[in-house]
C-alpha cells in the first residue's frame, strides 16, 4: 500500500530530527526551513505574548527538527558537517539554506565523520526531550513587553528563567506574580524583610544610607515602536522625531553587599520622592532599573502599583536572553545580572 506523500515527508522529518546518519531530500529540508522562518516571524509579530511557554516549546521542537534535517541534507549533497555551524551566521545561514534547497543530491554522500558523531542526534535528542519535559517545573521562557527593566532587559527580549521558591537576595532580578492583578512582572529586588527604603530626588536610600551611583554616560536608543506591543520609548529630549536618538542618563548603582547594575533616569517623576517604607517579614521591595518608567513597589497596589511583594509570589529567576527581536546585536544568550 502506498503511503501519502505528506505523511511520508512528516515521518521522515521527525525521524531525521534524531537520526542524523541518513540523507534528506529537498522537500523535507524545505519544509523544515519554512517552519523555522514562520515561527521566527510569529515571534516578531507578538502572537507569543499570551502563551510564551507553549510557543517556545513548540518552536524548540521545530528548530531541533530543522537541525536534524540540515545535518541530513549536508550528507545528501556530500558536504561536511561543519557547515551546520556556518549556518548560524546571520544572512550567511539564509544563503546557505537557499543553496541546499537548490543543490542536487550527490551520488555518494559524505561519510568521513566518525560513527560517534553520526549518532550524536540521538544523544542530543534525548537531552532535548528531557529539557522540554521539565518546562514549567525547572525552567520557563518569559518575554518583556515593556521597558521598565532597561538597560538590563529590553522590550522584545525573551528570557530563560529557572523556577524557584527560595527567598531572593538584594540585587537579584526576579519574575513574580502580581499580588493583586495575578499577572507576571519582572523587576529587581533592592530590599528584603526588615530593610527600610526611601527615594529622595531619584536616589535610593537603604537602611538610612544613600546607595552610591557612578555616572556611566547615556543610554541611547532609536525613537520607534518597540517589541510586539509597539510601545514608544521615553526620552530626556521629550518628543523627538521618528528614528531620532532617544537618550537617558545612565549610572551604575551598587548595593551595600556588592551587587552592581545599571539604572536609567530621564525626568523628574512622582516616584523620585517617596515615603519611608519598611519591608515586612516574608516580603521584598522591587523596582525597575528604568526608574522613571516603572510601576513597582514605590506605588501602592490601590493605585495600580506593585506594593510589597510576598516571597511566595516569586516564581523564577531570569538567567539569560533566550531570543530577542530588539535588533541589537549580541543579545542572544546574553547573561542577565
Amino acid at each position: 500500500m502506498n503511503t501519502h506523500p505528506v505523511t511520508s515527508t512528516t515521518t521522515a522529518a521527525l525521524a531525521g530530527s534524531f537520526d542524523w546518519t541518513g540523507r534528506s531530500g529537498r522537500v523535507a529540508f524545505l519544509v523544515a526551513s519554512v517552519a523555522v522562518i514562520l515561527f521566527t516571524l510569529a515571534a516578531e509579530s507578538g502572537v507569543v505574548q499570551s502563551a510564551p511557554g507553549v510557543f517556545f516549546s513548540t518552536f524548540a521542537i521545530v528548530l531541533f527538527a530543522y537541525l536534524g534535517q540540515f545535518r541530513r541534507r549536508l550528507r545528501d549533497v556530500g558536504w561536511r558537517g561543519f557547515w551546520i555551524w556556518v549556518s548560524l551566521i546571520p544572512l550567511v545561514g539564509l544563503v546557505l539554506q537557499i543553496v541546499l534547497v537548490l543543490r542536487k543530491s550527490a551520488n555518494e554522500p559524505w561519510t568521513g565523520e566518525r560513527a560517534a558523531v553520526r549518532k550524536a542526534g540521538w544523544v542530543l535528542g534525548a537531552v532535548f526531550c528531557l529539557g522540554i519535559a521539565m518546562r514549567g517545573f525547572l525552567w520557563a521562557p518569559y518575554w518583556l513587553p515593556s521597558g521598565s527593566m532597561k538597560p538590563s532587559l529590553l522590550v522584545g527580549d525573551y528570557v530563560f528563567t529557572l523556577q524557584t521558591r527560595s527567598a531572593p537576595e538584594r540585587g537579584e532580578i526576579v519574575v513574580f506574580r502580581h499580588p493583586v492583578q495575578g499577572t507576571d512582572f519582572v523587576k529587581r529586588v533592592i530590599a528584603v524583610a526588615g530593610d527600610t527604603v526611601q527615594f529622595l530626588d531619584g536616589r535610593l536610600y537603604l537602611n538610612g544610607a544613600e546607595v552610591p551611583q557612578q555616572a556611566e554616560g547615556v543610554f541611547t536608543e532609536e525613537f520607534e515602536r518597540q517589541g510586539p506591543l509597539g510601545v514608544w520609548p521615553r526620552c530626556i529630549e521629550g518628543g523627538v522625531g521618528l528614528g531620532a536618538a532617544c537618550t537617558k542618563n545612565r549610572a551604575i548603582e551598587t548595593l551595600p553587599d556588592g551587587p552592581s547594575y545599571s539604572v536609567l533616569d530621564f525626568a523628574t517623576t512622582p516616584t523620585d520622592n517617596t515615603d519611608l517604607f519598611t519591608v515586612p517579614d516574608g516580603h521584598v521591595f522591587v523596582v525597575g532599573d528604568n526608574r522613571d518608567n516603572s510601576s513597582d513597589s514605590r506605588l501602592a497596589q490601590a493605585i495600580g502599583g506593585v506594593g510589597m511583594v510576598p516571597v511566595a509570589n516569586i516564581i523564577a529567576r531570569p538567567r539569560f536572553v533566550l531570543f530577542s527581536i530588539t535588533g541589537e546585536p549580541g543579545r542572544l544568550l546574553r547573561t542577565i545580572r
